[in-house]
């Protein structure tokens, strides 16, 4: 009895203080950074001669026309778009076809087939790499676009400076059409202010993102020889290899990249395993890269550490789940052994909300919508923990994955068999688990197991066929 005693308190620690040390990091990190100059690093120029490389797969066509017509029309001097294709031969044709009639309006756009794609989306990067001739390159994602200022910026920088060899734009919300997508529209916001804008405030290392970075295209050739196609992550694997040579990466924050964000569970859950373990997979790989670079040791230290941002979501979630388990076994109140932790919890979690509160104004204008926005968010996150996790162990463990895109469009619709419906399950099991603890009288554990029970009930509720189906 006193062993299991033991491992439920040691169970709640892992719930409670993984999200107190993020919050409160966090928390300093933004309170730190208001005093900073957030104003460009040079003046604005125009940008010129940039290579738009487009990676896909099963994208639909008329996101990659979009993409294409939207850079098209920036008109920018010396530009060209080179669109890199994994797909069959069927859906090649198709987009061949729609290339070679947007050539025809006066778009500068190549296309390139790769029957053996080999290397996934970091193979295709470096197709389109060594088949381009400019100076400057951008990777697009078809559900992306930056705006023209940014590339302005961008440009400047890279010619006013040998010290930078990217450049990064603020990610913005592109999508609000469905509940998912407003709410990760409003959680993009808050972490971009806290990963991106606050941290370059400070000083810290700032990491390529996948789509919304322009390079310097010799640096990735001849020095770096490009994307490594072993590696799932492209954007924090060549970050770690750049910190590596003591160049930096600029944030500019005054002009936006537009991102859509998933509009299903399904396409959620893809994404964040994907992240999850590409996250990972780049710590364990990189970590000589990062720390025998010139930075400082506290910029080494707190740029590794960026990349296990995912560790603490999945000690909360294993942490819940042992609670859980062992409120089935042995029903006790383990969180009030730890009552000023859980005080401190409330009290982060309280400050971290006021943040985020504050950050989404532009997604909803109503205090009601906020906090809708907020609640929904929370949901969706603490239950996808499970393929964080899932991403995380495959990652300690160097299990390979396959890169799987995140579907976008119509393929975020499209449901080809049935799966095992985990977020049911272990709905269930908090649900009972938190009811056993109330009706033995364990309230605080009670109530934390019977909120993770909350989030999986609502994801059951709104995206059922993405729980059933694949």
């Amino acid at each position: 009895m006193q062993s299991s005693y033991i491992i439920g308190v040691i169970a709640a620690l892992l719930a409670l203080l993984p999200q107190i040390i993020v919050y409160v990091f966090y928390a300093l990190l933004v309170i730190k950074s208001r005093g900073k100059s957030g104003k460009p690093v040079y003046a604005t120029g125009v940008a010129h001669d940039i290579s738009f490389i487009i990676p896909v797969r099963r994208e639909p066509v008329e996101y990659i026309e979009r993409a294409v017509r939207r850079i098209c029309e920036m008109s920018i001097p010396g530009y060209e778009i080179i669109v890199v294709s994994d797909d069959d031969e069927e859906s090649k044709n198709t987009i061949l076809e729609a290339v070679e009639e947007m050539r025809r309006t006066g778009c500068n756009v190549w296309f390139i087939w790769r029957s053996v794609p080999r290397g996934a989306r970091s193979g295709a990067l470096n197709t389109g790499l060594f088949a381009s001739k400019n100076p400057y390159v951008y990777v697009v994602d078809v559900d992306t676009y930056p705006d023209r200022c940014f590339l302005d910026v961008a440009t400047a920088i890279l010619e006013s400076s040998s010290e930078y060899a990217a450049v990064v734009g603020k990610w913005e919300p592109l999508n609000y059409e469905s509940r998912l997508s407003a709410a990760l529209a409003a959680g993009l916001k808050y972490m971009v202010g806290v990963l991106y804008r606050a941290r370059s405030r400070l000083g810290l290392y700032t990491y390529p993102l996948g789509t919304g970075t322009l390079f310097k295209s010799n640096l990735l050739k001849e020095v770096l020889g490009g994307w490594d196609e072993e590696r799932v992550q492209d954007d924090m694997e060549i970050g770690a290899r750049i910190m590596s040579l003591g160049l930096r990466v600029a944030y500019v924050d005054e002009c936006a990249v537009h991102v859509e964000n998933p509009s299903t569970y399904k396409a959620f859950r893809v994404q964040q395993y994907r992240w999850a373990y590409g996250a990972l997979d780049t710590a364990v790989t990189r970590f000589k890269h990062i720390f025998r670079s010139k930075y400082p040791l506290l910029l080494r230290l707190e740029a590794y550490t960026y990349l296990l941002q995912y560790i603490p979501q999945v000690l909360v979630f294993t942490g819940s789940l042992i609670l859980a388990l062992l409120e089935l076994l042995e029903p006790r109140d383990y969180l009030a052994a730890l009552y000023p932790l859980v005080v401190l919890y409330v009290v982060a979690t309280a400050f971290n909300s006021l943040a985020l509160y504050r950050y989404i104004g532009g997604v909803s204008e109503s205090p009601w919508g906020r906090l809708t926005l907020m609640g929904r968010l929370a949901a969706v996150t603490n239950v996808v923990s499970l393929y964080t996790l899932l991403g995380t162990v495959r990652a300690l463990l160097r299990l390979r994955i396959g890169f799987k895109r995140t579907p976008k469009g119509s393929y975020q619709l499209v449901y080809t068999k049935l799966r095992a419906p985990w977020e049911l399950l272990l709905g269930l099991l908090f649900a009972v688990s938190g009811i056993l603890a109330l009706v033995s009288g364990a309230l605080l554990t009670a109530l934390f197991l019977l909120l993770h029970a909350a989030s999986y009930m609502y994801v059951l509720v709104r995206f059922p066929r993405d729980v059933f189906y694949e």
